[in-house]
């Protein structure tokens, strides 16, 4: 089975609207394993992994978000991994990270 881990990082009114909540059980409807968590830039960010038609439906939402939130921007990246790269489910982690994840350089 191809998986994919996808690092993200959403950025506008995404922090103090549930965001992370929402993405929880956007998430676990779609399929995806993963976390979130809020960044002190002010966005919100995480890694999901799954088939790579999960994870589309996940981005999709991502670009939207809840209906309190205002997303003006959404940073991706895909990777191919290994099937036994996972996580068990799919989290909204406490506190604040120190920004997204760390995306290649090109």
């Amino acid at each position: 089975m191809v998986l994919q881990l996808m690092k993200y990082a959403v950025y506008g009114r995404v922090q103090g609207v549930y965001f992370r909540d929402n993405a929880v059980k956007q998430a676990r409807a779609v399929g995806v394993t993963g976390w979130v968590q809020n960044n002190l830039d002010g966005s919100v960010g995480g890694e999901a992994i799954g088939k790579p038609e999960n994870l589309e439906k996940f981005q999709e939402w991502l670009k939207q978000g809840p209906p309190s939130a205002r997303v003006e921007d959404l940073k991706t990246e895909h990777h191919d991994i290994e099937e036994d790269h996972f996580y068990g489910h799919f989290e909204r982690r406490k506190g604040r990270g120190a920004g997204p994840p760390a995306f290649t350089k090109t």
